[in-house]
């Protein structure tokens, strides 16, 4: 089946600190002109979808809002999709708070928390550390946004949402309900909003981790922009691309699944 839709993650791949990478409007112009179907998904819970929807337009990658899905939005619907409007202790930036909000949770403390969201913070402290683990250790829902070991910046790579999930469970011993790739919640969901079947669509990613694994774990293609191909992921069936002009030209000549 011809591909009809892309998924594209966001940091690392169309943009770096805010700045777009090379060929990044160019192709997504390129996509739109031809008449396909895009979504953009991101990791990043410190990102709610408003501030990431004006960014991209900002940066000159046109997106519209519903094109656009953080895993911050998807955690704070996912919970109130299986579990209603819940008092949540949140560990992250604002962009985390201001989806837990929009979606009807309560912002609460450590005592009446039902459950701990948890997504990268970078004003972690101790005392927020000790509040989530008296939380879960009082019985509230885990739930991490992601565990992303890393965040790529135009300074090189720095700790991810996976560094403040994983010290919470080494000292809760408790393992996390995970939301963020490489689960594949957020792919389906896009789908839904694309109106497209997953063997309608590519994703193109920067880390295999995340991007491709989601991928692989729905049964669609994916193309990882990275200058060097990962001999491992190639054997499961990625493919890569040197940029994002490469990719583009993989996914027009249909070249995705081979």
């Amino acid at each position: 089946m011809p591909i009809r839709g892309v998924v594209f993650d966001l940091d690392g791949t169309l943009f770096v600190s805010f700045r777009p990478r090379e060929g990044a409007v160019e192709v997504v112009s390129e996509l739109r002109r031809r008449g396909l179907r895009l979504a953009f998904l991101t990791n990043n819970s410190t990102y709610s979808v408003r501030n990431l929807h004006r960014a991209l337009n900002g940066m000159g990658i046109v997106a519209a809002m519903d094109e656009v899905l953080t895993s911050s939005y998807v955690t704070a619907r996912w919970l109130l999709e299986t579990r209603g409007e819940v008092g949540v202790l949140p560990i992250g930036e604002a962009g985390l708070v201001e989806e837990l909000v929009r979606a009807g949770h309560r912002v609460v403390g450590e005592e009446e928390a039902e459950a701990v969201v948890v997504g990268l913070d970078r004003e972690l402290t101790y005392s927020k550390l000790m509040r989530a683990c008296r939380a879960i250790w009082r019985g509230a829902l885990f739930v991490a946004t992601n565990r992303d070991r890393y965040l790529p910046t135009e300074h090189g790579p720095v700790p991810g949402a996976g560094a403040v999930v994983a010290a919470i469970e080494a000292v809760t011993g408790r393992n996390p309900i995970v939301v963020g790739k490489p689960e594949p919640l957020m792919l389906d969901r896009a789908l839904r909003r694309m109106g497209l079947d997953r063997s309608e669509v590519v994703v193109v990613g920067d880390n295999p981790e995340t991007d491709a694994e989601m991928a692989l774990r729905a049964g669609v293609p994916s193309v990882i922009v990275w200058r060097d191909p990962d001999p491992r992921w190639e054997a499961r069936g990625v493919r890569y691309s040197r940029d994002l002009r490469a990719a583009l030209k993989l996914i027009l000549e249909g070249n995705v699944d081979e």
